[in-house]
């Protein structure tokens, strides 16, 4: 085996691996999501979550992780449509945001 095809294929598993790792993460943020508007008895739109951001950061114990930023719809009312956002540390849920809305 040369050396290329060896790299060749670490270069694939590193990639399946991230691509199976960020779909992991993305079924946690929308899980989150799903959990937080419900607790504000707001609706998901479209239930889904759309990667904005990746950027490295460091966690509590000082390593670096990559830290993630979803956007996300949801309604108050099933009219108006507002923007949230959620933003993983690894499998961490540093915050949600949602910004101000109608309450009906």
């Amino acid at each position: 085996m040369s050396l290329r095809s060896i790299l060749l294929t670490a270069l694939i598993f590193l990639g399946v691996t991230y691509w199976l790792r960020a779909r992991d993460l993305k079924q946690l943020a929308l899980s989150k999501a799903t959990n937080h508007c419900k607790e504000l008895d707001l609706a998901l739109l479209d239930e889904s979550v759309v990667l904005k951001k990746i950027s490295l950061m460091r966690n509590i114990k000082g390593r670096l992780v990559l830290s993630r930023a979803y956007q996300f719809d949801f309604t108050s009312n099933g009219e108006d449509r507002y923007q949230g956002s959620i933003i993983l540390a690894g499998r961490q849920v540093l915050q949600i945001k949602l910004p101000p809305h109608r309450i009906d």
